[in-house]
């Protein structure tokens, strides 16, 4: 469904439909987080039937701070993905505005992209649909790990503007 995420930092996930049973996987890995309020996660899943899906995509795009890619043969094959979020979150990159996580499901030619300027949050030598499923639930929790460490700032702001709202909340006359 499609939602507003004022609150939680949003976390903006990428993926090729072929690769979706690893979206879930991660998604899964990602559900306390969620759960607790710490941060969101967007992908295209969240569009609600009859919802205009580019201006969805465009809304989330453009007030994330990190975005998680799912890259296989895929992900990189899809136009859509190359001409529409690719150039959108390089350049909030590039401009320091956002962080790039990207993932390898499966061994693909990233490294003639512009992805390959930025670090996995994985080996790309060792890519998720080679592992074993107890090798990549560890992988899917460092890389948790590695999102909850890329919103950590927005998370600080959070608190410390709540903390701010409350003291100014204190000290008012009513």
């Amino acid at each position: 469904m499609a939602m507003d995420h004022p609150v939680q930092p949003l976390v903006f996930i990428s993926y090729s439909h072929e690769d979706e049973n690893f979206l879930e996987e991660l998604l899964e890995h990602l559900k306390p987080l969620r759960s607790q309020n710490i941060l969101d996660c967007w992908s295209d899943k969240e569009i609600d039937p009859g919802g205009i899906w580019q201006q969805e995509i465009e809304k989330a795009l453009s007030s994330t701070k990190v975005a998680v890619l799912l890259v296989s043969p895929g992900f990189l094959a899809s136009d859509f993905i190359a001409k529409n979020e690719l150039p959108a979150l390089l350049n909030s990159a590039s401009d320091k505005q956002l962080t790039i996580l990207w993932i390898p499901v499966s061994a693909s030619t990233y490294k003639h992209t512009g992805i390959a300027a930025y670090q996995a949050a994985h080996n790309p030598d060792e890519p998720l649909d080679r592992l074993r499923k107890a090798k990549r639930n560890e992988v899917f929790v460092k890389i948790c790990d590695r999102i909850l460490n890329a919103v950590m700032p927005q998370l600080v702001m959070r608190i410390i503007s709540k903390l701010i709202q409350s003291i100014f909340k204190l000290t008012l006359p009513v």
